[in-house]
C-alpha cells in the first residue's frame, strides 16, 4: 500500500536526460570526425592508415559492447515504466476525521496529490482533512 505525497523525479525524466547527454556526446563526437576528415587532404589520408593495435581493437569493442548494453538497458526500463505508469490500481480515499473509507479504480498515470480519474472518467478531488491510499490489484 502506498500513501501519495510529494512525487519526486520520475525515472523517465532521469532516463530522457541521460538520453539526451548521450546525443549530445555522439553529435560532438560525429561533429570532431567529420572536422579531422576536412582538414587532411584525401593524398595524406592514405598515408596515414594504418592497422588498429590489438588494444585499439579491444577497447573499440568494448565501447560498442557498452553503447549496446546501454541501449538495452534503457529500453528494458522505460518498458517497465510503461507498465507500472498504466497499471490499473484500487485508491482508497479516507477521511481522516471519520475513518469514513471510499474506494475507486484508476490508472497509476492519472493519480496526483490532490485528485485522480477514474477508470470510469470520473475525477475525484481530495480535500486536505483526507488521504489517498494506493493498493495495486
Amino acid at each position: 500500500m502506498v500513501i501519495i505525497g510529494h512525487r519526486h523525479l520520475t525515472t523517465k525524466r532521469m532516463i530522457l536526460k541521460i538520453l539526451f547527454t548521450l546525443s549530445i556526446i555522439v553529435a560532438i563526437v560525429i561533429y570532431l570526425r567529420i572536422k579531422n576528415a576536412s582538414v587532411t587532404s584525401p593524398a595524406t589520408r592514405s598515408l596515414q592508415k594504418k592497422e588498429p593495435t590489438e588494444n585499439e581493437k579491444m577497447f573499440r569493442q568494448g565501447a560498442y559492447l557498452f553503447l549496446v548494453f546501454m541501449v538495452i538497458s534503457a529500453l528494458v526500463v522505460m518498458y517497465f515504466e510503461l507498465g507500472e505508469r498504466y497499471a490499473t490500481v484500487r485508491v482508497h480515499v479516507i477521511n481522516t476525521q471519520t475513518g469514513e473509507r471510499t474506494s475507486y479504480q484508476a490508472e497509476q498515470q492519472h493519480i496526483k496529490s490532490d485528485h485522480f480519474k477514474t477508470l470510469k472518467g470520473r475525477t475525484v478531488f481530495v480535500a486536505d482533512i483526507e488521504r489517498i491510499e494506493i493498493e495495486p490489484e
